[in-house]
């Protein structure tokens, strides 16, 4: 374990939170698929996929990559 020194954060500040899809957007999309190998892209878009059941642990979410290209990812939550 890596024991970083704290830093206390001042009164009145606080710690700024991302949502999954807020850290998507943004990123680049290479999809797994041989198929697909050259269909990648910027992520545009991303919203959690409430009809997929995924293992402990995951979450899936719809994102639009390319303007009009859709894909579902796996995105594990916690530890």
């Amino acid at each position: 374990m890596i024991d970083l020194p704290s830093k206390k954060m001042k009164e009145g500040k606080k710690m700024k939170s991302y949502s999954i899809p807020d850290l998507l957007v943004g990123q680049t999309y290479y999809p797994r698929s041989m198929a697909r190998k050259y269909q990648y892209g910027e992520i545009n878009y991303a919203t959690k996929r409430d009809d997929i059941y995924l293992s402990e642990g995951y979450e899936a979410f719809a994102i639009r990559f390319n303007g009009s290209r859709w894909a579902t990812v796996a995105v594990k939550v916690g530890e």
